[in-house]
């Protein structure tokens, strides 16, 4: 189903344009489950928007009033809910651990995902860093989160952002020379103050779990794109599950 979460998030991971449409993009996002309860007068204010331009936002979606457009969002929101629920209840993240290709035993896997699922759920944003393609397999990562109530973007070098230690960032890099090269290129980031999940084919980042706010998750391969790709999805859908059972059950 492609629900409207799904459509805005379209926008705001492929735009190119730092403009109001983006903006509203990111506070819906930011404020997703405030949006139920949530005028359009407070809207407005909140976001400092124009009325204008969130009227020519939601007419791009296909709807004429706000609050049309609210309580669609609220109605998606509880039918992707109800679709998790169905899809992730009962199951064992035992099965998939043992299907996937890695370097250390079950128990270890299971023990570093729950970790990155402690880290996700003290986060106040979480922001994913890497190649078009590797990032975008997130998405339905990205869209349960956010279904969580927990805001999640891509990073866009046109939006200045600043991290801290209450910021996930989420690395996709078979090589990890990505993760060098930004915290060089992008110094104003500061994402090394940040909690770090770092997805690599590298076994040398291991060494980088000396640092507390980094995790990294290895594994197998010699930076084939296709099989990284592959297990990108899984780790991702491990995530996504074991978050679900761990904190919204």
């Amino acid at each position: 189903m492609n629900i409207l979460l799904s459509r805005i998030l379209t926008y705001l991971n492929g735009t190119l344009f730092h403009d109001y449409n983006y903006k509203i993009c990111t506070f819906i996002i930011f404020h997703y489950l405030e949006m139920e309860d949530m005028s359009e007068e407070e809207f407005l204010k909140k976001g400092c928007f124009k009325r204008e331009e969130l009227y020519s936002f939601i007419a791009l979606l296909g709807f004429n009033q706000y609050d049309e457009f609210k309580e669609t969002l609220y109605n998606n929101h509880q039918t992707r809910l109800n679709q998790i629920r169905v899809r992730m209840l009962g199951v064992d993240t035992s099965d998939y651990i043992a299907n996937m290709d890695k370097d250390c035993s079950d128990e270890e896997m299971k023990k570093i995902i729950s970790d990155i699922c402690a880290k996700l759920y003290k986060a106040k944003r979480i922001i994913v860093f890497g190649a078009l393609y590797p990032i975008s397999i997130a998405i339905e990562l990205q869209t349960d989160m956010i279904t969580f109530g927990k805001p999640f973007i891509q990073y866009h070098n046109y939006d200045p952002i600043v991290m801290d230690e209450n910021d996930v960032a989420i690395v996709i890099s078979a090589t990890g020379r990505y993760l060098e090269g930004f915290k060089k290129s992008k110094e104003d980031v500061h994402i090394e103050r940040s909690q770090q999940i770092l997805i690599t084919q590298n076994k040398k980042y291991l060494r980088t779990e000396t640092n507390d706010n980094c995790k990294v998750i290895y594994v197998p391969g010699k930076f084939d794109s296709i099989n990284f790709n592959y297990q990108i999805m899984t780790i991702c859908d491990l995530i996504r599950l074991h978050y679900f059972q761990q904190y919204y059950l």
